[in-house]
């Protein structure tokens, strides 16, 4: 193989990589940090049960499991607490304003400064100016936020504006001691599951319990669907599977070592 041969096949190789580094964004880590509890939930107390039921509200706005069939509170909860993202990105929450509930609490981002993996420690959350105030904005209302490279985050409500703050990671939360509702409360060792999460067709689907200590634990107060807007999805924490751009860059060095191991034999 000459040498002209072999700088056009780097030079297109380059390009190739560059194009498909483009299309194919690193993605969003979702992380898990071991929390097996169930949640149950419950239906609240207006005189429309069919109103406060969490999957007759993924129906009537098109959630769905990941695979297109119908998404099941129980069994499909996603035990994930916070994302992790290792590049710059842009994001999207979109508010559903759906559900029975009156409050109006402040809903925003958070980012956990250390590492979540070892004991939480309340000093390394960093709270963000709110997004919107439930029930105070319009319903599917879409709002965009960026979040820094190599940052922990996830979600917060503000308790009917209170104060409390109850956030997708749980051993930030109150325990549920004050609710009937709540039918494994001794399960609850760290703090209140305040939020659901589910992996859908719209990204991550997120549903609060808008309530200190559980309230009626019905989980469908405030929703929002997420994603990132370059669309690069989201992967496990114990995904250990290539990106597709780390793939094609290992076949690049394969191709460019046969063409340097035959250039040599010649």
């Amino acid at each position: 193989m000459n040498r002209n041969l072999m700088k056009t096949l780097a030079i297109a190789a380059a390009a190739f990589f560059l194009n498909t580094l483009s299309a194919y964004a690193i993605q969003t880590t979702v992380i898990d940090l071991g929390d097996k509890t169930t949640e149950y939930v419950q239906i609240g107390y207006s005189n429309n049960p069919k109103l406060e039921n969490l999957e007759y509200w993924f129906s009537k706005n098109g959630i769905t499991d990941t695979d297109g069939s119908a998404l099941n509170p129980l069994t499909d909860q996603s035990q994930a607490e916070l994302f992790y993202t290792d590049s710059a990105r842009q994001y999207e929450v979109e508010y559903l304003g759906v559900g029975y509930a009156a409050y109006h609490s402040p809903f925003g981002v958070f980012t956990y400064n250390g590492n979540p993996y070892e004991k939480f420690d309340k000093t390394k959350m960093t709270y963000y100016s709110p997004l919107f105030i439930q029930n105070e904005v319009a319903k599917n209302t879409t709002y965009t936020f960026n979040v820094s490279a190599n940052t922990y985050f996830g979600f917060y409500l503000n308790s009917n504006g209170k104060g409390t703050k109850l956030t997708t990671m749980v051993a930030n939360n109150p325990k549920p001691y004050s609710s009937s509702r709540v039918q494994n409360k001794a399960d609850y060792i760290q703090g209140f599951d305040n939020t659901m999460m589910f992996a859908t067709n719209k990204g991550y689907t997120i549903a609060f319990e808008d309530m200190v200590g559980a309230g009626d634990a019905d989980w469908e107060d405030l929703m929002v669907n997420f994603k990132p807007t370059d669309n690069s999805g989201f992967a496990s924490s114990s995904n250990s599977t290539p990106e597709p751009a780390t793939m094609i860059l290992m076949g690049i060095g394969l191709i460019g070592l046969a063409g340097l191991k035959k250039f040599r034999k010649n």
